[in-house]
């Protein structure tokens, strides 16, 4: 295990002798002193990782066999060795006399007592997340975008990086897709209060996550539609289209025909600018180009 140094998001809400518990991007956990400490992958990291998700709460043994070793036999003690290094891993890093972070066996299965001293954060992710869609619904929209900031900061990466268990894959799809949400809430919500900077940045955090979402990408040729910025917004349709070819073998939806249409016939709201003659402006020609293949569709 080695220093970390790049948790400050957790660090926002620590209280004295917090631990925290880093499975957003690469794992890493604090003890005490606020040290940090990163943990190469094994199956005792995995088997943590299991129990923390489901904190408190028993997982049966043969729960635990079928996520971690699906083709072990049952007389397999890899569960115990684990077990065993997982204990001595905590007791060397957090202290043997602690009250929280241990590994219980109980009802034939083990849990993590975790303890009000344990912050984890994709549990602080989740608890933002669901606050803002709360503070959302009931219109409180400066809460909500608080919030929904809060929450995306915690996001620094894919949940436990690296580990290819079938149990992780499901947990990261989750929290991915609550990090998309979470972004095109504050795409959204920058949009309403014309803060188009906001909004852009919000949409470049979404096409880092999933580089071929259509929302993301019409939200950025509305951005650029408010600006005036026409060939901008014949840019980023192409790039939708050519992403979603890419991955889907499919051409952008007529949602995305239509704005692209709206704009470039010149029926889009244009936000007020400095003026600009017809000669100066970009690619001319190529915009009625675009609007022919697009009424020919």
């Amino acid at each position: 295990m080695m220093a970390s140094d790049d948790s400050a998001a957790l660090r926002h809400d620590m209280r004295e002798n917090t631990i925290c518990v880093k499975m957003l991007g690469e794992f890493a956990f604090s003890n005490p002193g606020n040290e940090w400490m990163r943990w190469r992958s094994n199956k005792a990291r995995s088997l943590f990782g299991v129990l923390l998700v489901n904190k408190n709460l028993v997982v049966g043994k043969d729960r635990l066999r079928e996520l971690l070793w699906p083709e072990a036999d049952r007389s397999s003690t890899s569960l115990k060795v684990a077990v065993h290094t997982l204990r001595r891993v905590l007791d060397t890093h957090l202290g043997a006399d602690r009250d929280y972070l241990r590994v219980e066996y109980r009802d034939f299965g083990y849990v993590m007592d975790v303890g009000d001293e344990v912050i984890v954060d994709c549990h602080e992710f989740e608890r933002h997340t669901s606050a803002a869609r709360d503070a959302a619904a009931r219109g409180r929209r400066a809460e909500a975008v608080q919030l929904y900031r809060r929450a995306v900061t915690l996001y620094s990466g894919e949940f436990f990086s690296g580990e290819r268990d079938g149990w992780v894959t499901e947990q990261r799809h989750w929290l991915r897709a609550l990090a998309l949400s979470a972004w095109e809430a504050l795409a959204e919500f920058a949009l309403e209060a014309g803060e188009l900077g906001d909004a852009a940045d919000a949409c470049r955090h979404t096409l880092a996550i999933d580089t071929a979402n259509e929302a993301a990408f019409r939200r950025m040729m509305v951005i650029h539609a408010r600006r005036g910025e026409l060939q901008q917004v014949e840019w980023w349709y192409e790039l939708c289209a050519e992403r979603l070819r890419e991955h889907f073998e499919l051409d952008p939806d007529h949602h995305t025909r239509a704005l692209l249409r709206r704009v470039l016939n010149r029926e889009f709201a244009v936000e007020p600018r400095p003026a600009q003659s017809a000669a100066g402006s970009p690619g001319f020609g190529r915009r009625h180009r675009f609007v022919s293949a697009l009424n020919s569709r």
